[in-house]
């Protein structure tokens, strides 16, 4: 099981928020875990490579001026926690959100816990599913339009990298936590087939930086729209349902720190 859950929020206090709240959220995330589940929190916390969950920053925010966001007793903000595997989905939903304190403070600021969605027909980023599910009520297509609502970024080097989604490599990030997560495992990749293959045909991308303390990383947020040429039906069929997976588990690097938040149109 899979889910994707938003906690709605509003603000108990005049505050001022300085640069990215993504490594806030992550520690509240983490603290909650050691609250409840010690255990859990120190395999989450070791666990190299992708991890099983990815978290947003504070969204809803009112606009930055010069970096720093200026908040109002009684603003709302939403934060979403998404879970890809069985035992972390199970023990999110029956240990950690019902022992959420009604106030939470994040980023200096205290919030008042308004709501927790689960389902779509609460909040439009919420929602449970299946690897079965998006495996199996997919059908295959030939383009494939996302947008990243937080900073995406891809790693290309030692302390390289590229805000720029190119297809592959897109791809392949949402393969690689399939292959990490689901009980059944979609076919191997052919990242030239890939890179001869499949175009970008439409993007609305703009750079954006993150800065976690003294390290700045660029990301990029819009849309980008994906359109397959010479490919075989079983790779668009393995798309689409990656495409479906991207919705839960992000793209990209830092997905546990509030980048590659992707939504599938």
């Amino acid at each position: 099981m899979l889910s994707s859950i938003i906690l709605q929020l509003s603000a108990k206090e005049n505050g001022r928020i300085h640069g990215s709240t993504g490594r806030a959220v992550h520690g509240l995330w983490y603290q909650q875990w050691q609250k409840t589940f010690p255990v859990l929190a120190n395999v989450l916390h070791q666990v190299n490579g992708h991890q099983p969950f990815t978290l947003s920053p504070m969204m809803g925010l009112p606009t930055p001026q010069r970096g720093v966001v200026t908040v109002r007793q009684g603003d709302t903000a939403w934060l979403r926690f998404t879970t890809l595997h069985p035992e972390v989905t199970q023990r999110t939903l029956e240990t950690w959100l019902p022992s959420l304190p009604g106030t939470i403070e994040l980023a200096g600021t205290r919030w008042h816990l308004q709501n927790i969605a689960l389902m779509p027909q609460e909040h439009p980023y919420a929602g449970q599913t299946s690897y079965q599910t998006l495996e199996e009520t997919t059908k295959p297509e030939k383009t494939w339009c996302f947008s990243f609502q937080t900073p995406t970024t891809f790693h290309i080097g030692k302390d390289a990298y590229l805000p720029f989604p190119l297809p592959g490599a897109l791809v392949n990030s949402w393969w690689r936590r399939w292959h990490t997560f689901a009980p059944r495992q979609l076919p191997p990749l052919d990242l030239k087939l890939l890179h001869d293959q499949l175009f970008v045909s439409h993007y609305q991308l703009k750079t954006v930086p993150v800065r976690h303390g003294r390290r700045l990383i660029i990301g990029c947020v819009g849309k980008i729209t994906l359109r397959a040429g010479k490919l075989p039906p079983e790779t668009c069929h393995t798309i689409t349902t990656l495409a479906r997976y991207a919705t839960y588990c992000g793209s990209g690097k830092h997905t546990t720190q509030g980048m590659g938040l992707t939504i599938a149109d």
